[in-house]
């Protein structure tokens, strides 16, 4: 009988150190990004959200020489062009940073969002 209570008992104790080791292996997470890759990727974006405000503001140049734009939306489409005037050598210089292997600085980054931001807040943006 004794012997039966210590192997419950070592199996009992086996299982529970399987069962703690288990649970602290999880699942392996991914490897850090480097600052190049979000340097990267944060150029893509902002080259996105440029292209995609860039065609915005075209259907809307087109529909402005129809004349098909009331007063409030030609201004609209104004502030838009002007902005994207603004935003395209910013986005260019960041890019040009990030392509020659460097990391542009967080107030270049900051200047950047906040024309992006102006541009999706001119009627919602697209």
């Amino acid at each position: 009988m004794r012997k039966r209570a210590t192997w419950g008992f070592l199996t009992a104790l086996i299982l529970a150190v399987f069962l703690a080791g288990c649970a602290t292996v999880g699942t392996p997470t991914a490897p850090a990004k480097t600052a190049q890759q979000i340097a990267k990727e944060t150029s893509l974006h902002f080259m996105g959200v440029y292209k995609a405000q860039f065609a915005d503001a075209a259907s809307m140049g087109a529909l402005a020489q129809q004349g098909k734009l009331s007063l409030g939306q030609l201004q609209v489409y104004r502030i838009k062009r002007e902005l994207l005037i603004k935003l395209k050598p910013l986005i260019e210089a960041f890019d040009a940073i990030v392509a020659g292997g460097g990391i542009p600085s967080a107030g270049r980054e900051q200047e950047i969002n906040n024309v992006i931001n102006q541009l999706v807040a001119t009627a919602g943006g697209a």
